[in-house]
Formats: C-alpha cells, structure tokens, sequence
C-alpha cells in the first residue's frame, strides 16, 4: 500500500450515483482535492437508480480490474435502507474498495471468503458522507499503509450477502436474463465469458431473443453491418446483447430481467 506522506504516489478513483451537474458532484471534487492534494483523483458519475444493489454492483465488475495496484476507490453510493448506514472497506485484485454494507461489493466480488472491515461510523454529520465517514478512513488506510486492513479496521463479523440470479441449464439450451440495460440500450445477461465458455464447449452458439437469432459470439460492435444485432462479452467480460450503431434494448424488446434462450450445437 501506498503512503499518503507525499512522498509516494497515490490514486483515487471517486464512483458516485449522482450526476456532474449536480453541486454535490463540485464539492466532492473541491474535499478531494484538499484532503488529498499529492494524489491522482478519478472522479465517475454515473447516475442509477438509488438503491439499487445488483445495478451498482453490475457496473462495479465492469472498471473493478482496470485500475493499477493500489488504488482506492470511494463508492459513494446512496442506499435505501431505514436501518442505520453502514460502511465496509475490501481488498480485492490489490485494489480497496469502500462503500455502504449494502450487499453491493459482494454481488460484485462473488468471493465468500472474501473479508470485509468496518470503516467507522460515529453517527455525525450523515449528510456529509464523503467527508465524515470516507476521507477519514483513506486517511486511516494511508496512515497505516504498512499494515494489513486487519490492523487498522475492524472485522465485520456478518456480512450483507447476496447472489445473482442463475442461469437455467437443460441439456444443450441455456436461458439467461438481462441484469442490466446501459444508457446506449446494451443489455447484460447473468454470465460472465469463463462461465459460458466452459458450458459452451467448443459448441457452435445462437442466441435466441424475441424478436431476433443472434449466431455467434464477436469480438466487437464492428464485426457486424450498422443496425444489425450481436452477442459479445464486454466490459467485466459480461455478456451482451447489443446493435452496431443502435439502442437494442428498444429495437429488440429486450428489458431487466427478460429471458433469452442460448443454444449450443456441433
């Protein structure tokens, strides 16, 4: 881990659910910038529906290994919950991660054995999260850049876990369903490339959708003619549905948690 003593080079990646228009989006830059002033600082803003975990976690899988070692990323996220909030930090692909104890980065880890710790909460100031409850525990994390989280934070013993829907395998048919529509009408499905390769076999594969049969599996938008509908695996190798140069979820009919039919064949 890095030092936050100036001394060594540090990276920042902020992730939040409101938009840059907003003023709340300026002054988490202006906290940023003087809490951290030797760092590099990433800002993201991606609006999403306020709560939602699987669609938070979703867009997590998909910029989670892209980062260099060591960087610390704020997923400042709202959550609906009436109890308390609660705060959570992880270490995964030599990354940290904190967020809300929402159930939202173990969607997106898919590791049971992975440990979460407890960034601490007095209970002040909620309305200010990012300078109450998140930048103190950077500070922390840097101060102690030497020590394990186990040293630093406290273990949380119950963690909020959740799981993804499956895919319904039966014989050489599998049926998927779309987890995620991004804002160019990409649709998701709930299997990653490792997954559906090992299925897969070495098999021929069409996707079957309602309004359209997709042969194949491309290796971008631009293997197919403009406006015509293909299958990939993209960012966080998910699979998609998607259209060169069109919004498929609209054109295809395709919505959250609609099923579409994979089928293999020699």
């Amino acid at each position: 881990m890095q030092s936050g003593d100036g001394k060594r080079h540090v990276m920042i990646h902020y992730w939040c659910d409101h938009g840059t228009e907003t003023i709340d989006y300026t002054l988490a830059q202006s906290s940023l910038a003087s809490a951290f002033p030797s760092a590099s600082i990433i800002l993201t803003a991606i609006p999403l529906e306020k709560g939602n975990t699987r669609e938070q976690a979703l867009i997590l899988k998909q910029f989670m290994r892209s980062f260099p070692a060591d960087t610390v990323h704020i997923c400042h996220l709202t959550t609906l919950s009436s109890e308390p909030p609660r705060y959570v930090i992880a270490h995964k692909f030599q990354q940290f991660f904190l967020g809300p104890a929402s159930g939202f980065l173990h969607l997106a880890f898919e590791d049971n054995d992975l440990p979460f710790y407890i960034v601490p909460n007095d209970g002040s100031n909620q309305w200010d999260t990012l300078n109450a409850i998140y930048i103190p525990a950077v500070r922390r994390l840097l101060e102690h850049s030497n020590q394990n989280l186990s040293e630093i934070f406290r273990l949380k013993e119950i963690a909020h876990k959740q799981m993804w829907v499956q895919p319904v395998i039966k014989g050489n048919t599998m049926r998927i369903v779309c987890l995620y529509i991004d804002g160019y009408g990409n649709c998701y499905f709930n299997i990653n490339k490792v997954e559906f390769e090992k299925l897969r076999n070495e098999r021929k594969v069409r996707i079957l959708t309602q309004m359209a049969t997709i042969e194949g599996i491309m290796n971008d938008y631009n293997d197919m003619p403009e406006g015509r509908v293909l299958a990939l695996f993209g960012y966080g190798d998910l699979l998609q549905i998607a259209q060169n140069n069109g919004n498929c979820s609209l054109n295809m009919g395709i919505y959250i948690d609609r099923p579409v039919l994979v089928e293999f064949y020699e």
